[in-house]
């Protein structure tokens, strides 16, 4: 409170001792009536006056504490009540404690009857202690009921992260447990009448406090690290492996909590007397728990290592591939990345699993025997699908193919749609599908690698000029070069190898331009347009195909209608 709130209270004492003094009116009143009743009534018996007295006694003593808890914390005195409280908690305040001052005076004053009535010591006695019991879950009571504002008040302000932020949001949350054990041991001490048993609770409550407290600490800061380790701060920013790594924050938060939370319980039973050193001696099977425990625990460390090393690893090598622009390559291992981790896994899986199984004392070498067994027997029943999977493997790792190359296999073209570690999914120039398992691949012709040469052959005839003839075609190659439609598919110029055949009607030339993989059909159909048309306009003839026959006739020789050559049947 300010300095002007003390002044404001201090203005107000007078009128807070002038409300007092209208309310102890009505009980001087009350009291000096009583005390003439009891006088003319009851008479000189003093065993009377006692028992009547001490009824009258209580109340009057719950009448006056009423009245001074109402003077303190009342809400209805604005700008007269002592201490400065909520009215909901005010009202709450002065309910339980109206009880528990009745409580305890009438309970007093009952066993002061019991006694004066002639009941023995045990009795008066146990009617103490009922009362003092009863008292004592009152005060249970009340503290379970504001046990909500006072952590609010334990807690203060949560606006920041450390430790004793933490801390004092954790006390605000067990306080009235501690409480109320403190309240209900201190019942305890007294009614079965310990030697030095309010010392002996407080050094009890104070060390289980401090031992639960520690804890405390040491799971917020494992937590804390755990927090750091597995969820980096936003101005750091979250790599692709931070955010990988975060599935595992919840199984590690639960985990190091369960490791906190048994350690601080073994220390509660170690300070309340019981031996828990020796629950994990030599030959114990605490010893036995904790070594199996700790042995599994570590190998599941290892193979979480391992399995996400692996996958960072693998990541990294897509995205530098990537980003390389090495396409191809990273084509490749995402084809083989699901082969490769589920053997990497089912690998960790029977490691760890085989580990805890020894460590829990289960004799492995049948299950190793067995599974051997059973692996031999698969492996004679599916050597085809083996066979399968090893060349598909060997074929992956060669890069023999990749999807959207056209590729011959096992005698069937298409394009490549699908691969996977068995089979390839072929898309045949008709629509039609074609699934070849890689057993059946003995070569793979795939024309979808870096090169594609458009070849020419063209026949003219037999009294054409072939120097003419091979210059049209030069100037033909060079045009296509010039042509913005086709200069980035082809790679050079047009190559004339010379005459490649030459018989009694015709003359074949060849030659080829080489091109890139993914624009030789459109440059060999392209060149084959403009030979035609050229050839047309330069009138060049290009031979035909067709056979001819020189007959005498009287007049010479003439030529006899051209004879279709016979098809083959």
């Amino acid at each position: 409170p300010s300095a002007e709130e003390h002044w404001t209270t201090l203005r107000h004492l007078p009128f807070a001792l002038g409300l007092l003094l209208l309310e102890l009116l009505p009980l001087l009143v009350f009291w000096t009536i009583a005390a003439l009743l009891i006088h003319y009534l009851v008479g000189a018996d003093a065993s009377q006056h006692e028992l009547v007295g001490g009824f009258i006694g209580a109340y009057l003593t719950t009448r006056l504490a009423l009245i001074i808890i109402r003077l303190l914390i009342d809400p209805a005195a604005h700008g007269i009540r002592l201490l400065k409280v909520r009215a909901g908690l005010a009202c709450t305040l002065l309910r339980w404690l109206h009880a528990f001052v009745a409580l305890v005076t009438f309970g007093l004053a009952l066993a002061q009857a019991a006694d004066i009535l002639g009941a023995s010591e045990a009795g008066r006695e146990a009617i103490v202690k009922l009362v003092s019991l009863l008292a004592h879950l009152l005060v249970v009571g009340l503290i379970f009921h504001v046990r909500r504002p006072v952590a609010m008040r334990i807690a203060g302000r949560q606006d920041g992260n450390g430790a004793l932020t933490v801390l004092r949001a954790w006390l605000g949350q067990v306080w009235a447990l501690f409480a109320a054990v403190f309240v209900l041991g201190g019942w305890t001490m007294w009614a079965l009448d310990i030697e030095d048993g309010l010392p002996r609770l407080m050094n009890f409550v104070a060390l289980s406090a401090g031992i639960v407290i520690l804890g405390r600490l040491a799971a917020v800061f494992l937590l804390g690290l755990l927090g750091r380790l597995f969820q980096p701060a936003p101005s750091e920013g979250a790599s692709s492996i931070d955010l990988h790594l975060q599935r595992y924050y919840p199984l590690a938060r639960w985990l190091v909590g369960v490791i906190v939370t048994l350690v601080t319980v073994l220390a509660l039973f170690q300070s309340w007397g019981w031996s828990v050193l020796d629950w994990f001696g030599d030959g114990s099977i605490g010893r036995s728990l904790l070594s199996a425990f700790l042995t599994i625990l570590i190998a599941a460390i290892i193979a979480v290592v391992v399995w996400e090393g692996a996958n960072v690893t693998v990541n990294r090598r897509l995205s530098s591939w990537t980003e390389r622009g090495d396409t191809v390559r990273a084509a490749r291992l995402r084809t083989l990345l699901p082969m490769l981790r589920t053997g990497l896994f089912i690998l960790v899986a029977l490691i760890v699993g085989l580990t805890a199984l020894s460590e829990l004392g289960i004799n492995t070498t049948p299950l190793l025997a067995s599974a051997s067994i059973i692996g031999v027997a698969l492996g004679f029943g599916s050597q085809k699908l083996v066979q399968d999977f090893i060349t598909g493997i060997f074929l992956l790792l060669e890069n023999a193919m990749q999807v959207g190359d056209w590729v011959t296999v096992a005698g069937v073209s298409g394009t490549v749609e699908y691969l996977s570690i068995r089979t390839v999914r072929l898309r045949a120039g008709d629509g039609s599908l074609h699934i070849v398992p890689f057993s059946s691949v003995s070569a793979v012709n795939n024309i979808n690698r870096g090169l594609g040469n458009a070849a020419l052959r063209i026949s003219v005839g037999y009294a054409e000029d072939i120097e003419r003839a091979i210059a049209e075609l030069k100037d033909i190659g060079a045009g296509m070069r010039a042509d913005d439609a086709f200069k980035d598919l082809i790679l050079a110029d047009l190559e004339i190898w010379g005459v490649d055949a030459v018989d009694g009607s015709m003359v074949t030339i060849a030659g080829q331009m080489r091109c890139i993989d993914k624009g030789r059909w459109g440059v060999q159909r392209e060149l084959n347009r403009r030979i035609l048309e050229r050839f047309r306009e330069r009138g060049i003839e290009i031979a035909n195909p067709r056979a001819s026959l020189l007959l005498p006739s009287e007049a010479g020789i003439v030529p006899s209608t051209p004879i279709q050559p016979r098809p083959a049947e």
